[in-house]
């Protein structure tokens, strides 16, 4: 049954036969899915870079990263979302045999697109914040070399903290590393941004 054409709630058992021969990627909303927008050359860039660079530190410390392919299961919220980059270090949690669902990620990361930034820093934030075992959450931009990152307290408090800048460097603690911006962006052709509400274009 092609998911795009399912208008009744689905089981995730359901969701997950259908989603493993389906052309395109869905999400899983307590029983709603939703087809994923098809990313842009600079965020398709941005993702593998990260990738990259993640898994360069993680090899060295028997960490696992995975790239979007990768489903992470919200039990608490009944989701399945496709994070762009996560991964943990210590043995990787999977919903079934199959391994294609994750539990325990310790590390997020969302490359943004214009069309769902407002819903990714909003309600996809809040649900994986909602993951016990996810401690960093990066939020990473596509029309500046910009990085907001969210990391758990040991009193469950998320801070914030931004990185702006080819000369910074993002630190990923429970990977125990820290990614430079500048390789992460390299070659990469920035997206435009939105002109800000109101404002008259430049001739």
């Amino acid at each position: 049954m092609p998911l795009a054409k399912s208008t009744a709630p689905l089981s995730l058992e359901e969701y997950l036969a259908a989603e493993r021969v389906a052309e395109t990627k869905h999400e899983f909303h307590g029983g709603h899915v939703f087809a994923m927008a098809g990313g842009t050359g600079p965020h398709s860039q941005i993702a593998v870079g990260l990738t990259a660079e993640l898994r360069n530190f993680a090899k060295a410390r028997g960490c696992t990263v995975f790239n979007s392919d990768m489903k992470v299961r919200i039990t608490a919220n009944d989701r399945v979302l496709y994070p762009d980059v996560s991964g943990l270090c210590g043995r990787p949690e999977y919903l079934n045999e199959t391994r294609d669902v994750l539990l325990n990620p310790s590390f997020i990361i969302e490359v943004l697109s214009k069309s769902t930034e407002a819903f990714d820093r909003g309600r996809k934030l809040a649900l994986y914040m909602a993951l016990p075992s996810v401690v960093e959450i990066a939020l990473v931009s596509i029309v500046e070399v910009r990085v907001d990152k969210y990391t758990r307290q040991p009193d469950g408090i998320w801070r914030f903290d931004g990185y702006s800048g080819p000369d910074c460097e993002v630190p990923f603690t429970s990977l125990g590393c820290a990614v430079s911006l500048r390789e992460v962006y390299a070659g990469v052709e920035l997206d435009a941004p939105d002109p800000e509400p109101g404002s008259a274009a430049i001739p």
